[in-house]
């Protein structure tokens, strides 16, 4: 049963989902976005991070297992993350200068900003060390809300709370599978909330 739990908890918060997470949350946390991007824009803010962090990145990781570049969807293997990385990285970027264009809420680009700031440290730390992405990803998402509150003056501590008691359940998550150790748990949760605080609040 607890096999089962951990490995619901890392589908559910695969680290290509946390941005599509983070835009629902930052919409209906009663904060200033609710009301500065129209139902419209939000839509369609919506519809560009599915699909350039979830659907064509998905599509390419499918390419890369059918041709031998990976050999599992999971990547345990450090050498694996390399091109899947490159790939994050560039939709990340992609989705940054689009949104810059849009003229948005510069918190929504400085979100995808840190998500690729991030991504460039994993790349770096990965070729001597793996480190739990998961974490990175949940790290990021509770950094966001962090900023938030210290950038907007929001008052959103039980939504923080909830994503920390999370990270601590995808935590476990991952330790049960014995996918990290608890360092590189440990190390992608507080590089993930470090990165995002320091690029909401001065990016």
């Amino acid at each position: 049963m607890e096999k089962l739990l951990a490995q619901a908890l890392s589908i559910v918060f695969q680290p290509m989902f946390i941005p599509l997470y983070s835009v629902f949350v930052l919409f209906n946390s009663n904060t200033y976005l609710s009301y500065a991007v129209p139902p419209m824009a939000q839509t369609f803010v919506y519809g560009i991070v599915a699909m350039n962090m979830v659907v064509l990145p998905s599509m390419l990781f499918v390419f890369f297992k059918h041709r031998g570049i990976i050999t599992s969807y999971h990547m345990m293997n450090a050498n694996e993350r390399l091109m899947p990385f490159i790939v994050a990285l560039v939709f990340h970027a992609s989705t940054y200068y689009l949104f810059l264009e849009l003229n948005l809420p510069d918190l929504l680009p400085n979100m995808v900003l840190g998500g690729a700031i991030s991504i460039v440290m994993v790349l770096l730390i990965n070729l001597k060390w793996k480190i739990s992405i998961h974490m990175l990803g949940m790290g990021g998402l509770v950094g966001l809300l962090i900023g938030l509150v210290f950038r907007n003056q929001v008052s959103i501590l039980p939504v923080i709370i909830l994503f920390i008691l999370l990270s601590g359940m995808v935590g476990f998550a991952r330790l049960h599978l014995n996918a990290h150790s608890p360092k590189q748990v440990y190390a992608g949760f507080v590089l993930g909330v470090g990165v995002m605080v320091t690029t909401v609040l001065y990016g």
